[in-house]
């Protein structure tokens, strides 16, 4: 029995001329981490803060403005949900570590958008003195 199947089959070629020539550049592969001195003027040009730390970690303070998205809960979807306006979003949590996850976990959901990464997260906002809610 010869079972064609012409979806994969167009599917396989599609796949084969982008790794031939490479993905549209709007198709965002990577994320960029940034210093607190940029995340403070990215935050002034309009990005959406999504805080990725725990509920009581984010009670005791934030960053003004900030969505919190607990770790466990990030997705490509949970972040189109909130950002329907596709703007440039800026992800911390304490250290860097957590946020750097996030990121590269909505990438492999295949995430478009412009993604930056506060390096050193909010110990080292607080710490050069940039304003927190607490």
């Amino acid at each position: 029995m010869n079972t064609s199947f012409p979806f994969i089959n167009m599917l396989s070629k599609v796949k084969r001329v982008i790794s031939k020539i490479g993905r549209p550049k709007e198709f965002s592969m990577s994320f960029k981490s940034i210093s607190v001195a940029d995340a403070a003027q990215s935050i002034k040009n309009g990005v959406l803060v999504i805080d990725v730390r725990e509920q009581n970690e984010y009670d005791q303070a934030h960053i003004e403005n900030s969505v919190l998205v607990p770790l466990s809960k990030v997705s490509a979807e949970k972040i189109n949900e909130i950002n329907p306006q596709n703007k440039t979003i800026l992800i911390h949590c304490h250290a860097g570590k957590r946020s750097k996850v996030a990121a590269n976990i909505i990438l492999s959901q295949g995430y478009t958008g412009e993604i930056l990464e506060l390096d050193e997260g909010i110990s080292a906002w607080i710490e050069l003195g940039q304003k927190i809610i607490s």
